[in-house]
């Protein structure tokens, strides 16, 4: 019997996992995840005024377009986590993210001279921000797995894609805290980036990582 066979017949006489439970564990495997991102970018990082950085646009910019990717991730986990479950709200929300972001970007480039718009877009970290966003969310990702293996997924790749983005965009919302960039073009190119590196990889991970 091949292995996906042996997970479709389990799967059949397992009893359904209660939403409550679901959402509970991955609520959890979120906040222990994020701490974790915390404990690395503070340690690895040198240090920046929260204080300070909390009074400008930008900080809240960056923050909400990740806090709100994250809950776009955390439903997406929560429905591939279950056999059938339909995942349509969760693409709507992150579509909306992802629109509001574009959105800022243009309206942020049409008031940039042409002569700005690369550095904009570059800003001083473009290079090194999508790698930031990847290793901040490994401890995420790895609280997030063992939140979704306990619960039994069947749809292994894309548990293992929603968990991804799900660390990602968390992984990214604690990077921001220290990222200095302010251009919205810059977060929706290289943010964007990032998390969405994060949901592909765990797509490749997620028939080993979610494997019960």
């Amino acid at each position: 019997m091949k292995t996906d066979d042996l997970i479709a017949l389990m799967a059949a006489n397992a009893d359904p996992v209660a939403p409550g439970v679901a959402r509970r564990r991955l609520l959890i495997g979120s906040l222990v995840g994020a701490l974790g991102a915390c404990v690395l970018v503070f340690t690895l990082l040198p240090p920046r005024g929260l204080a300070h950085a909390a009074q400008t646009g930008p900080f809240w910019m960056k923050l909400g377009y990740c806090v709100w990717l994250a809950i776009g991730g955390w439903l997406l986990a929560d429905r591939a986590a279950r056999p059938g479950a339909p995942t349509r709200t969760a693409t709507w929300v992150l579509g909306a993210g992802i629109a509001a972001i574009a959105s800022l970007a243009v309206i942020d480039l049409a008031f940039t001279p042409l002569s700005g718009w690369h550095a904009a877009w570059m800003g001083s970290s473009a290079l090194f921000c999508p790698f930031a966003i990847l290793i901040t969310a490994v401890p995420v990702f790895v609280a997030v797995a063992v939140a979704i293996r306990g619960l039994a997924p069947t749809r292994l790749r894309v548990a293992g894609a929603a968990a991804g983005l799900l660390a990602g965009a968390v992984g990214a919302a604690v990077y921001g805290l220290w990222c200095r960039e302010t251009a919205a073009v810059f977060v929706a190119s290289w943010y964007t980036l990032g998390i969405a590196a994060c949901a592909g990889l765990g797509a490749l991970l997620g028939p080993r990582a979610l494997r019960w």
